[in-house]
């Protein structure tokens, strides 16, 4: 704090106020052990952490158990959520199945394995099945509203505090709709779909009710698509068989009844290329009748109307478009409306995808339109030409040959009757087989136990942020804490000699070691120690082997030739310990065959003849209202023996009068030379320094100054504050005695373990002597 404030340095004449030169007082020498003292470790390592937490860690503690309080607490009123599962086996269609492949207007097989499995996930993902879903859930009969399965909800029914019915049905059915998830199990087939809800049985109920709708939906669009094919087969079939009856006729007339007598093979050229004009006609068509049926059912599908109507690779794609749309849709509403601009970006990309597929659908008739005007073309520049060679081939043929050609016409016609009429029968047994592609492999279950939310991973979540909060409000108070904490704190922060550091006494009583010191106000007489002084009867103590150790320093503090010397103790602040230190100070030093006096100079609050057990009749203020003359007057007078050997004590006396006037008397020189003369060392007991002048006053009469602070009291601003003033009145600053350290609460529970451990084997060696 600062550079010329230097520990146990000489005091001038003037420096000691009104002292009498002629007690000839060798100048005070600063201590070796000062000069040469160890800089003290820098902050910010591994053990300075560890005892910052060690000093918070019932902090830390009361944080993390609030943090798992809280977070269990939390978990007690939140909903559960039960998690159903059902598993299915997307499989494609066998085409080779009763010839279905060529009866089906769409080629289930064009594509992958893979993204066939992909496109009916997102169909099932659709709106259309959504929707369809949720409406099948709300038609069929269902409560009103569904109990709250929370542990308080439990708990208020079962102390008949609620009635239940908290949950609406909608509600639980559209949260139900949103926590709805599919996904493929790895490279198989098997998909799974996740439905989570707050009911564990309507969980189960959702998610089997998905399954249900969409293998409706799939019968019923394939169901649909055979149905059509079927009805357009019959009709032809029907057309066909006309015309075989016709052509029938017409042989009949031709041959007059006698169809036997008149066959006669014909191996002319021009029958030759007849009969490849009929066979090709033939060809021609059934190619016109197929492009023709497929020309109807696609003209009869409307796009997007129902999912899978169209297993082209290209409707595959736009319906997978417009399936991963919707599920965005979903996810986005609620919280957002259809007004949100994300909203209708996607309503805007849907009406695109639908837009696309419309043109494809369009492009699609046009070719199909294209291929049956080709077929229709071909077929009759076929009869063109058949009929213009049946004419020329006619002029040369006799009555047998036109009734051969219409012979052949009738097994053409006749052919290809038989030919429609198997087709229509096989897309008869399509439409009645209800072929689908999903199959169930696990029915969805209520499951018993909820998903979340988990009370042990809460509890443990809110038991590490609690602890985290404590670890950084340690770290935060030890930042911003400006209070003396342990041992060499004044010498890292004021550069001031530290004499010692005295134990805290609930410190000492958690070990149970010893007896402690603890200092009580008592008016016990001198002949009968008061009890705070008993404790001194023990010959070992960590409390009075401290006091001994600061009575050494102190010693150390000036020459080695014994003197009297006039010390006083002061603190920045009331409640740090002053007096107390002061009492014992004085023991300590009459334990070691020197005679002590104590001067009791805290006239506001005087605390020294309760602490050493004298009386408060004549004293101090006596001395200094001149009642008598202290340097003729027995020492008796102004001066009680207290019940420790070697040790007086000046009480402050009784009066009104302000210290600070008494103090200004000459008295003060007069009394102080008159206890040198009589003792080996003058203690003085002041107020606190900080807002007092009365130790300031008796500082500059004295030899040095003790200052005594409190760990985890006095603020390090204070003290400085303290040193500074001391420094100004150029008064020596002998150094500084911590009070009440607690090593368990400062982090540093080790620091007197070597102290115990020795003691320990002490008493055990005497035990065993």
């Amino acid at each position: 704090m600062r550079e010329n404030m230097k520990p146990a340095t000489a005091l001038s004449p003037k420096g000691r106020g009104t002292s009498d030169p002629a007690r000839n007082l060798a100048p005070l020498q600063e201590p070796s052990g000062f000069r040469n003292r160890v800089t003290p470790p820098e902050t910010g390592t591994y053990a300075e952490y560890a005892r910052i937490l060690s000093r918070w860690w019932i902090v830390i503690v009361v944080c993390a158990l609030g943090g798992a309080l809280m977070s269990f607490s939390f978990t007690l009123h939140v909903l559960p959520v039960y998690e159903a599962r059902t598993s299915l086996d997307i499989e494609n269609i066998n085409g080779d199945f009763l010839n279905m492949k060529d009866v089906a207007t769409s080629d289930n097989g064009s594509s992958s394995s893979e993204a066939y499995v992909e496109t009916e996930i997102k169909l099932l993902q659709s709106r259309t099945v959504l929707d369809q879903t949720v409406a099948k859930m709300k038609a069929r009969p269902h409560p009103a509203a569904i109990d709250r399965d929370d542990m308080i909800s439990r708990w208020k029914r079962a102390w008949h505090l609620s009635k239940g019915g908290d949950l609406p049905y909608t509600a639980v059915l559209d949260d139900a709709a949103k926590r709805l998830t599919i996904k493929p199990m790895g490279k198989t087939r098997i998909v799974e779909i996740t439905c989570a809800s707050w009911d564990p049985k309507f969980a189960a109920d959702f998610c089997n009710e998905v399954t249900k709708q969409f293998k409706a939906i799939d019968l019923e669009t394939r169901s649909s698509e055979a149905t059509k094919t079927s009805e357009f087969l019959t009709r032809q079939v029907a057309d066909v068989r006309e015309k075989a009856e016709q052509s029938e006729q017409k042989l009949e007339q031709a041959t007059g009844g006698d169809a036997l007598a008149l066959s006669k093979e014909s191996n002319s050229l021009g029958e030759d290329h007849l009969r490849e004009l009929e066979g090709e006609i033939v060809r021609a068509q059934a190619e016109r009748l197929q492009r023709e049926s497929e020309l109807q059912i696609a003209s009869s599908i409307r796009p997007g109307s129902v999912p899978a109507a169209s297993d082209s690779p290209a409707d595959r794609e736009y319906e997978q478009m417009i399936a991963v749309l919707n599920a965005k849709i979903a996810e986005l509403m609620p919280p957002l409306t259809e007004q949100h601009p994300k909203i209708i970006h996607l309503r805007s990309e849907i009406k695109s995808v639908q837009n696309a597929m419309e043109r494809e659908h369009v492009a699609t008739l046009d070719r199909l339109k294209n291929k049956y005007d080709a077929a229709r073309s071909y077929e009759g520049r076929l009869n063109a030409v058949y009929t213009a060679a049946q004419a020329n081939v006619s002029n040369e043929m006799s009555k047998t040959e036109r009734v051969d050609l219409l012979r052949r016409e009738v097994d053409s016609e006749t052919q290809l009757y038989q030919t429609l009429l198997q087709r229509a029968k096989e897309a008869g047994f399509a439409s009645a087989m209800e072929t689908t592609t999903m199959r169930i492999v696990d029915a969805a279950s209520a499951p018993k136990v909820p998903i979340s939310p988990s009370r042990g991973t809460a509890t443990i979540g809110g038991l590490a942020l609690g602890s985290l909060c404590g670890v950084g409000f340690a770290f935060f108070k030890h930042r911003t804490m400006k209070f003396f904490l342990a041992p060499g704190d004044s010498e890292r922060f004021l550069n001031v000699y530290e004499l010692g550091a005295i134990p805290s006494v609930s410190f000492v009583r958690s070990r149970a070691f010893y007896s402690v010191l603890r200092l009580k106000n008592s008016n016990t007489t001198p002949e009968e120690p008061p009890p705070a002084l008993v404790s001194w009867k023990e010959t070992v103590s960590v409390v009075t082997e401290a006091f001994r150790n600061v009575t050494h320093s102190i010693l150390l503090s000036g020459p080695l030739v014994r003197r009297p010397r006039i010390y006083t103790i002061v603190s920045p602040n009331s409640g740090e310990g002053k007096s107390t230190v002061t009492s014992n100070l004085g023991i300590a030093f009459s334990k070691s065959k020197m005679k002590v006096v104590v001067v009791d100079a805290d006239m506001r609050k005087p605390i020294q003849h309760k602490n050493l057990g004298v009386n408060n009749d004549c004293g101090l203020r006596n001395v200094l209202r001149d009642e008598f003359d202290v340097s003729t007057a027995p020492l008796e007078k102004f001066c009680k023996q207290s019940a420790i050997p070697n040790l007086w004590v000046v009480a402050a006396g009784e009066g009104d009068e302000q210290p600070v006037e008494l103090l200004q008397s000459k008295s003060v020189a007069s009394m102080l030379k008159r206890l040198t003369t009589e003792f080996d060392l003058v203690l003085i007991d002041t107020p606190p320094m900080l807002h007092m002048a009365d130790a300031r006053i008796l500082s500059a009469q004295a030899d040095g100054v003790v200052l005594v602070f409190r760990a985890g009291v006095t603020d390090r601003d204070d003290a400085a504050d303290v040193c500074a003033r001391i420094d100004n009145d150029n008064i020596t600053l002998i150094g500084t005695i911590l009070n009440d350290f607690d090593a368990g609460r400062d982090g540093k529970r080790g620091y007197y373990s070597s102290y115990f451990k020795y003691m320990n084997s002490v008493r055990a060696a005497r035990t065993t002597a």
